[in-house]
């Protein structure tokens, strides 16, 4: 949530109409919203799901993740990594 005040104020403190400035605080608030981290259903059977929407997203880093398993923290960043790979065009 830092992140994203940090990222509001400068959108609000940025060039432009103060109209401009509004309806584009407000996209991109309705934006978020849609991203995990921000509002998110937690339940036992999503929690892999909702930690790769995390750490994908930046709200958490891996390093928060010390207080899972070995074997889970291992499974996400390869996934992870599976992901990002795929995304530059990797394999």
């Amino acid at each position: 949530m830092e992140r994203l005040n940090r990222e509001y104020i400068a959108l609000l403190s940025g060039t432009g109409s103060a109209s401009e400035k509004f309806w584009e605080l407000e996209r991109r608030m309705r934006e978020d919203k849609r991203r995990g981290g921000v509002v998110m259903r937690m339940s036992r059977s999503d929690m892999e799901l909702n930690l790769l929407s995390l750490l994908s997203d930046g709200v958490i880093s891996t390093a928060e993740l010390d207080g899972f398993s070995e074997e889970l923290r291992e499974k996400l960043a390869l996934v992870l990594r599976d992901h990002r790979d795929w995304d530059h065009g990797d394999s």
